[in-house]
């Protein structure tokens, strides 16, 4: 059996923590998809540990279906994961620490 390359746990009421553990299969990316398509709470996307190139990439490609998030665990240039104002989006942040992102998630 194929684990999946992500994991989603509870956090707290409202808010989920998404932890990259693997390279995302195209399965993978569909499970996301429908998981973020879905969701109406807010998410913590650890990427600690992970590659940084491929979490970024797909965190782009999420961007206009994402919930309101706060991703820590990597460092990186948050215009990296801008896009176009003309797409309906959710406030998104990177920050240093998961306090600090933990901290931002329950203010909103």
């Amino acid at each position: 059996m194929m684990m999946a390359s992500f994991t989603l746990t509870p956090v707290e009421k409202d808010i989920m923590r998404c932890r990259h553990t693997a390279e995302l299969t195209p399965e993978d990316v569909r499970s996301l998809a429908d998981f973020m398509y879905n969701y109406h709470g807010k998410l913590l996307i650890d990427l600690t540990g992970a590659e940084g190139t491929e979490c970024i990439r797909h965190i782009r490609a999420f961007r206009p279906m994402m919930p309101t998030a706060a991703i820590f665990g990597k460092e990186f240039d948050p215009a990296e994961i801008d896009v176009p104002k003309s797409y309906y989006t959710k406030e998104v942040r990177v920050f240093d620490t998961e306090e600090e992102a933990l901290a931002w998630l329950r203010e909103q």
